[in-house]
């Protein structure tokens, strides 16, 4: 893992109760082919098997335990102060549900490199479940329901590996700060506990006169909506601070002009997803008694109909449709 000339790379993967998602996570490390990292574990007082498996599997890694759920914010920024006291080069913020790829590391080095002005560069999220199509790339901030939009939202990677780019934001997961950006931006802003902390911390870096840049060549695998992921015991509340941040993020960032269109577009939000809601379950609630009705009218024929004894098993998965209407309810916040 070290290599003489070769920039310094701490990598934050910060975890909170997902042991069956940081050990894959911590394996795909083999792929890498970058010769100058550490691997930082930051523990946010997970009550499963978490800090023993690290411990014993990865003797490797650096554990960090938070001693209880700080957040992502201020969960992170324990790691990115150790890695300013530790005189990193590059931080790579990293999330627990993803995969690396072989040139992650060489490739967002390699673009921080060629422009000081850089402040952070992100990776393309690769949906794990499916790499034809992207989990996300980047974000735009359109002051409508959700605030702003992530670009490439499950939608087809053409693997077209445009150069590098300027955009709003970045998703802070796959994504490298540097370490001269990071002393003057500052760290996190605890203040949103979780949820566009990313998208703040790339408008504060801009106004420091530093440059966002989205890598589309450096990409990382991600399974996404871990930390919602009902089959866990806690889970966190995004509609709370999906909600909350965004006017978080008009208070430092917007007008009074922002905040009122803000306002408006996000109550259409809450308006458009509950007649979306409220007609979709009314359209399945039907839908849903179709085979019953079809029985009892067999019944009362004294027959069976061979293509009604079974039928296909339900699918899961996500809808990966680009539709208009897909995209309707994407603005939506559905």
């Amino acid at each position: 893992m070290t290599g003489n000339h070769a920039p310094s790379v701490a990598v934050l993967i910060l975890t909170w109760n997902r042991v069956d998602e940081l050990v894959p996570c911590l394996e795909s490390f083999a792929c890498i082919d970058y010769p100058n990292y550490e691997i930082v574990v930051l523990d946010n007082g997970s009550e499963d098997a978490t800090v023993p498996t690290v411990k014993t599997l990865f003797p490797h890694v650096t554990l960090l335990e938070n001693g209880a759920n700080l957040g992502f914010c201020k969960g992170n920024n324990v790691g990115l102060r150790y890695a300013l006291e530790r005189g990193f080069d590059h931080v790579l913020l990293l999330n627990s549900d993803t995969k690396m790829l072989p040139n992650l590391l060489s490739e967002l080095v390699s673009v921080m490199d060629s422009d000081p002005s850089i402040a952070i560069a992100g990776a393309k999220n690769l949906l794990m479940e499916n790499p034809k199509y992207t989990w996300g790339k980047y974000g735009r901030v359109t002051w409508g329901p959700m605030l702003v939009r992530t670009e490439g939202r499950f939608a087809i990677d053409w693997q077209l590996q445009e150069p590098p780019k300027d955009v709003d934001w970045v998703i802070a997961n796959g994504c490298m700060i540097r370490r001269e950006a990071l002393v003057r931006v500052g760290v996190f802003d605890e203040d949103f506990w979780q949820c566009n902390e990313d998208v703040d911390w790339s408008y504060r870096a801009r106004q420091a006169g530093y440059r966002v840049v989205y890598v589309d060549r450096a990409a990382i695998m991600h399974k996404g909506g871990s930390s919602a992921d009902l089959g866990h015991r806690h889970v966190f509340s995004y509609g709370y601070f999906i909600g909350r941040n965004a006017f978080m993020f008009a208070r430092k960032h917007g007008n009074w002009l922002r905040m009122l269109q803000l306002f408006i577009t996000m109550w259409l939000g809450v308006l458009g997803r509950m007649a979306f809601f409220a007609l979709d379950n009314t359209k399945h609630a039907i839908l849903g008694q179709r085979a019953f009705v079809r029985g009892m009218l067999d019944g009362m024929r004294g027959r069976l109909r061979p293509e009604l004894i079974t039928v296909p098993a339900a699918r899961k998965g996500r809808n990966l449709k680009q539709g208009a209407r897909a995209r309707l309810l994407r603005w939506l916040g559905v």
